[in-house]
């Protein structure tokens, strides 16, 4: 069994490893550039055997500094086997090379194999969310929200909502600690908005032709969704995304009454502290 870096070659048989593993789930082709362009910070990592690739993940650090543990994935004949210890092995190899001192991955409610895996290596269950989504609908008139770009203003504007929305800002289940340091990423990057009352972030960290993912919005939810689903039109996003914890219960209800749906499950984050690890 070897574990070593992706390369640009390793590409067809990461993409069969992904049909194997999720059948249902495809995004390896959007993220696979971005992926090996993120070395030598992150580490895009695969395992083989007898040169058969059987499994690949992604270790990704945050604006924070923390880690995120993302994309692990093991064909179903190789499961039982020993190759996600061996990435969850390589992960805090990583962690504590960089002096990371968090590290957090996410897993549906019901995936009781991938919380497995991350209780053995200490992991412990830090939120849950509720995921909620519909398709975006025809042009309608949207309140004047302006893009605020600036980083110190932006984290002057989301960070007296953290305690209100929770721990995390969530772009393509990508749960970004909400810390002035990702209040900063998120306004370099264009997904901060504001009409002077109300607020909203939204954006894609890839991906952005699938879905727009709103990470937070506060005040007058309608205006702020009215809003979004404009973004949406603009980019030809096909659909509307949002993560929220289960304790939103006006979240849930904003969306209810905006026409989104839940999702089938639920969806939990787990973090570990490295050095106690």
């Amino acid at each position: 069994m070897i574990l070593r870096p992706v390369t640009e070659a390793d590409k067809p048989a990461l993409l069969v490893v992904e049909s194997k593993s999720t059948p249902n789930l495809s995004y390896l082709p959007a993220v696979y550039g971005m992926f090996l362009a993120d070395a030598p910070r992150g580490e895009f990592m695969l395992v083989e055997e007898n040169g058969a690739v059987l499994g690949y993940a992604k270790y990704t650090l945050l604006p924070d500094g923390s880690a995120w543990l993302e994309t692990l994935r093991v064909v179903p004949e190789a499961q039982g086997r020993g190759l996600g210890k061996r990435m969850y092995e390589r992960f805090f190899e990583l962690a504590r090379e960089q002096g990371v001192p968090t590290m957090r991955m996410y897993t549906g409610v019901d995936n009781v194999v991938s919380r497995g895996l991350a209780e053995h290596f200490g992991f412990t269950l830090e939120e849950t969310f509720h995921g909620f989504s519909r398709p975006v609908g025809p042009v309608r008139k949207a309140p004047a929200f302006q893009a605020v770009s600036d980083p110190v203003q932006a984290t002057d504007l989301l960070m007296p909502l953290q305690p209100a929305w929770g721990d995390f800002l969530v772009m393509n289940r990508t749960f970004y600690p909400f810390v002035p340091d990702v209040c900063a990423h998120l306004a370099r990057r264009g997904m901060v908005y504001s009409d002077g009352h109300n607020v909203l972030v939204a954006g894609a960290r890839f991906s952005p032709e699938e879905a727009l993912h709103l990470a937070l919005f506060a005040g007058d939810a309608a205006a702020c969704l009215s809003f979004a689903e404009r973004v949406a039109q603009q980019r030809s996003s096909r659909r509307l995304l949002c993560l929220f914890p289960t304790s939103r219960a006006e979240t849930k209800t904003a969306l209810e009454h905006a026409g989104f749906v839940p999702d089938r499950g639920k969806y939990i984050v787990m973090k570990v502290d490295v050095q106690q690890a």
